[in-house]
């Protein structure tokens, strides 16, 4: 399997929206579910094993099953929020557009629970090898404008809006992950690829003519999620192509099991 040929630390930049009032945001229904994510997110951070991650690399199966009742209820966050905003979502079953671009913004664990179930599939070597082929276009993106703006600092955010952008723009690969059109780990996808929105036909999206969108997780839940993320940051972890890469490095490509 190959490791990727420069993998400079990006930071994530930050995430720039188009003004789309959703006022249902303060209704009653999305403070329950707030409420309901924030309490999901207190018993994740209590989950024991998350201590001692650094040194088993490894996590139960009970923090990922809280992570699942998490994406149900953000599942149904979002999906209350767009028919009680009467938003007119372009997306479509079937729509692939969002699948080429760069997936950043990603909780650690979310690179771990797709890990976990991708290296059991008998084709995870393509899905790595393209993954890291992902990860390198991205990167010489970065470098492209570091070089040309004689900007050193690999974290400089202006790069990665940069790359972030001409992945899109010029990226003819979609996700690894897509199989016919679809995702094939929809259940679960991470956060970013759940929250992205389009008001506008997908055609334009990614462009000055594109409307989108996102609706983010509730903030005190969010804040509790990124503080277990940090727990259990390895480099890249914010994007879905380098953290997939760089944590399979760390692991040295061993499938997912406790810890003997």
């Amino acid at each position: 399997m190959r490791a990727p040929t420069s993998l400079p630390h990006v930071a994530r930049p930050d995430r720039m929206n188009p003004a789309v009032s959703i006022p249902s945001l303060t209704d009653a229904e999305s403070q329950r579910l707030a409420a309901r994510m924030t309490s999901l997110a207190r018993e994740m951070a209590a989950v024991p094993e998350l201590a001692d991650f650094a040194q088993t690399g490894w996590l139960p199966d009970r923090f990922f099953d809280l992570l699942d009742e998490l994406y149900a209820a953000y599942d149904a966050y979002i999906g209350h929020n767009i028919v009680g905003s009467t938003l007119k979502i372009q997306c479509r079953a079937g729509c692939s557009r969002c699948c080429l671009q760069a997936v950043h913004g990603v909780y650690a664990f979310e690179v771990i629970n797709l890990y976990r179930q991708l290296r059991e599939l008998p084709e995870y070597g393509d899905i790595h090898n393209a993954f890291v082929a992902r990860a390198d276009e991205f990167q010489r993106l970065v470098a492209e404008f570091m070089a040309a703006h004689e900007i050193r600092d690999p974290n400089d955010p202006q790069a990665a809006a940069y790359a972030l952008a001409k992945f899109a723009a010029i990226n003819t690969r979609q996700c690894p992950l897509l199989r016919d059109n679809a995702c094939s780990v929809y259940a679960q996808r991470p956060v970013p690829c759940r929250m992205y929105h389009s008001l506008t036909h997908p055609i334009h999206c990614m462009t000055a003519l594109g409307q989108n969108f996102s609706i983010e997780p509730p903030e005190e839940a969010n804040a509790i999620l990124w503080d277990i993320s940090a727990q259990l940051a390895f480099p890249f972890c914010e994007y879905l192509a380098q953290g997939l890469v760089s944590f399979a490095f760390r692991r040295q490509f061993r499938p997912w099991a406790a810890p003997t």
